[in-house]
């Protein structure tokens, strides 16, 4: 398994929409026969399943800015909430951020540990791209039903 540092590509599909331009981590290896690009959605949804299987966490959280934004202009076509996936030249590899929200009792701390240590071991395992590190952002607790 390869990644190949340095080059994030930029898709250009639609030059009149550069605010919704993705970027591709890419994927080389021995075996490769052609280009691999992985869509940051692709990680997103990834680093989200990894998040949402961790227990102790009732589910994602989207920052006050995205739920405004998502009200007045839609939902960007199923993309995760809560995990953002951003790049850094000075770091190689990925930098994940996580907004969770926790289950009532669970240890803040030792569910946040966790979710690092799954999404870093689920993006690796399934992109081939390596995580240099993993923010969780604990922003509520969901309280018990009564």
């Amino acid at each position: 398994m390869g990644y190949n540092k340095g080059y994030i590509f930029k898709s250009s599909e639609e030059e009149s929409e550069m605010s919704d331009a993705k970027e591709y981590w890419p994927y080389t290896d021995e075996t490769t026969q052609g280009n691999i690009k992985i869509s940051e959605d692709v990680i997103a949804s990834i680093a989200t399943i990894a998040v949402t299987e961790t227990e102790g966490v009732a589910s994602t959280a989207a920052s006050m800015g995205v739920e405004i934004t998502e009200m007045f202009a839609g939902r960007k076509n199923g993309a995760p909430r809560g995990v953002k996936i951003l790049s850094d030249p000075e770091k190689p590899g990925c930098l994940v951020e996580c907004s969770i929200i926790l289950k009532f009792g669970a240890s803040v701390t030792e569910v946040a540990k966790a979710v690092q240590k799954n999404v870093k071991n689920a993006v690796e395992s399934m992109a081939g791209i390596p995580v240099a590190s993993v923010d969780v952002q604990v922003c509520g607790i969901q309280l018990p039903k009564k």
